[in-house]
């Protein structure tokens, strides 16, 4: 299975319900989302090993559900929703003797079954949920998610590549080397625009982003960096008229020195380059481009 199978698998409903669906584990989410989270009182308070408590810990976080930050988890955004669902469920919860009897109110009309359900009902979250019409909503995420799964199939006809190069002459060379040896590729010159097309897409969807290092408002590491904690599981190749390996090596500690070549490059090695990203574990290369 592919690193986009795994991160869509990951980020199914199921699975996110799975990592919380235990009691210690959804206490433990819980403690994250109120910052209370002191690990040693917990671990004695639940009476779990480390162990336990830490593969709990491993199963939220691999849901996309909190983030570990200078040694400290907090809630991500998504598990910033889940968990106000989750605090809406209680909400329902602490009411269920008056659900059960707006479930009763099968003889009177809409209308006053919805207004008597807000007299009932404290909570607007909860009576929202209620009153809402879900059957038109349900069928338009289906036909939705159909949708995805068509354009997922086409997409992979070919491998998908962005190209961020603030140049448009030397993106224009760089994408049509690309395109000419079978690569999809969409090119920007502007990586504030790269960025956003990547957050838009909303899946994991190019195989390799090819970014140029010295560009203005937001340059090739701040780029890397925010595509990163948005996928984990990009690859990266930098591209540089300058000698930047050394710095490279200084900002990113994962990058080695054997990752970089500094040497210039014919367009034949520029796409043995490629080839060997795409089938690389490593995500970071880098290429410099003056000979291209």
């Amino acid at each position: 299975m592919s690193k986009k199978q795994l991160a869509q698998q990951s980020l199914s409903l199921s699975n996110i319900l799975k990592a919380i669906a235990e009691p210690k584990s959804l206490l433990i989410f819980q403690h994250i989302a109120s910052e209370s989270l002191d690990s040693y009182l917990l671990i004695k308070k639940m009476k779990l090993t480390p162990k336990q408590y830490y593969s709990r810990i491993s199963e939220i976080t691999n849901a996309g559900l909190v983030n570990r930050i200078n040694r400290k988890y907090y809630l991500t955004s998504l598990g910033k929703v889940v968990y106000g669902l989750q605090i809406t469920a209680q909400k329902a919860i602490d009411n269920y003797w008056r659900l059960k009897a707006i479930d009763s109110l099968n003889d009177i009309s809409k209308q006053e079954k919805e207004l008597l359900t807000k007299q009932l009902i404290e909570e607007k979250d909860v009576t929202e949920l209620l009153t809402k019409e879900y059957s038109a909503t349900i069928e338009n995420r289906l036909i939705e998610a159909q949708t995805n799964v068509d354009r997922q199939t086409k997409d992979k006809s070919s491998l998908n590549l962005m190209l961020v190069e603030d140049d448009p002459d030397t993106a224009l060379t760089f994408k049509t080397i690309l395109e000419s040896q079978g690569y999809n590729v969409e090119a920007f010159t502007d990586s504030f625009e790269a960025l956003k097309h990547f957050i838009k897409l909303n899946r994991p969807y190019y195989d390799l982003v090819i970014s140029d290092i010295r560009m203005p408002r937001m340059n090739g590491v701040q780029l890397y960096q925010k595509l990163k904690s948005i996928d984990q599981g990009v690859k990266v190749i930098f591209l540089s008229a300058l000698d930047a390996a050394d710095e490279l090596v200084s900002i990113l500690p994962d990058t080695k020195k054997s990752d970089i070549i500094r040497k210039p490059i014919s367009t034949e090695n520029f796409i043995n380059v490629i080839e060997r990203a795409m089938n690389s574990p490593h995500p970071i290369s880098y290429v410099h481009k003056n000979h291209l």
